[in-house]
């Protein structure tokens, strides 16, 4: 087998066909299996799923599994990599949907350059238009994790074509239990262990914004839990590695750009708590550092650097005065506390 596709299944049912049928519909199908992986969802999904690959008369070879209980998309990845028999692997979300050209342009680009990962390009959907976004990557290693720390290329496994290989002799696999930046996590230890990572400039997947049930959509108290658990992992696996200091910059980044994230999204003792896990970033940090972190306006900067100056009660005004301004933004966005 030459590709193995993997497609979680889970609330989906508006997004799934078009999903399914984006793969069937592919002009490479020699040598290609799909495995789809019901995290028992709760709607039609898999009902859609099961008469599409009933009717299909086509070459690819498709795989039905079923979890007993709800995993997690991290644990379907899992699920879907031990059935898996391709030399390379394409993570697929059911929501999203592909171009027709898709595996036969980047098989034989990691044919051509013997890749352990080939790296596309994709389309943010917004059902009236599409947004085109270039993800290259860096010449050197260590220039492609510092990409993915600082957001300048996203961890995204559906733009990428992955040597099976890779993740099974390096013991590679998605932290079950941890379903916000799995992708990251992910994405940190392939390029680290990679041989070969190859950019083509082209897009294949079409990465959906308007499905509101997404869990990139919903930024629930468990995903703000995952964000803290996937943080660590990412510390951990650099320290373990030995290059956390080539990394420092790039690390404190990603911790400025996280302790914003969760100390906006939550009050009271929660805050606290959530607080005293960057006790050690100081407001000279926020200040040198400030090139290294996500997307950050020179507003929220500002609170960050009031934050990490232990004056929480002027980043809460700060946060306030934001609320006042933006009332029907703000209505939309879920505050935790304990």
């Amino acid at each position: 087998m030459n590709i193995s596709v993997i497609i979680p299944v889970y609330n989906v049912e508006k997004f799934v066909e078009r999903c399914v049928r984006s793969i069937m519909n592919q002009t490479y199908t020699e040598n290609v299996e799909c495995i789809i992986v019901n995290d028992c969802t709760p709607d039609n999904s898999m009902k859609i799923v099961e008469k599409l690959v009933a009717d299909y008369e086509g070459k690819i070879q498709f795989k039905l599994l079923y979890h007993e209980y709800n995993c997690g998309i991290a644990a379907v990845r899992n699920t879907g990599l031990d059935a898996a028999s391709g030399d390379y692997i394409l993570y697929i979300d059911s929501d999203d949907y592909c171009e027709p050209d898709m595996l036969e342009k980047m098989y034989a680009k990691a044919v051509e350059e013997d890749a352990d990962i080939v790296v596309v390009d994709y389309w943010k959907s917004w059902g009236n238009h599409d947004v085109y976004h270039v993800n290259a990557i860096p010449d050197t290693k260590i220039g492609m994790i510092k990409d993915l720390l600082t957001s300048k290329r996203f961890g995204f496994l559906w733009c990428q074509l992955i040597r099976r290989q890779l993740l099974v002799d390096n013991h590679i696999r998605t932290a079950e239990g941890i379903d916000m930046t799995e992708d990251l996590i992910l994405s940190c230890k392939m390029s680290f262990y990679a041989s070969n990572i190859v950019y083509l400039s082209q897009a294949f997947v079409h990465y959906v914004q308007y499905n509101a049930s997404s869990y990139c959509s919903s930024m629930s108290r468990k995903a703000l839990d995952d964000l803290i658990s996937g943080e660590k992992a990412i510390l951990d696996f650099y320290e373990e590695k030995g290059v956390s200091n080539e990394l420092y910059k790039e690390l404190l980044g990603m911790r400025i750009t996280n302790m914003q994230v969760l100390l906006f999204r939550s009050k009271g003792r929660l805050q606290k708590q959530w607080h005293s896990l960057y006790s050690d970033i100081t407001p000279f940090m926020n200040i040198k550092y400030r090139a290294y972190v996500e997307c950050m306006s020179c507003y929220w900067r500002i609170a960050c650097f009031f934050a990490s100056a232990k004056m929480l009660c002027i980043y809460n005004l700060m946060r306030a005065f934001w609320i006042m301004l933006r009332r029907e933004q703000a209505q939309r966005i879920p505050f935790f506390s304990e």
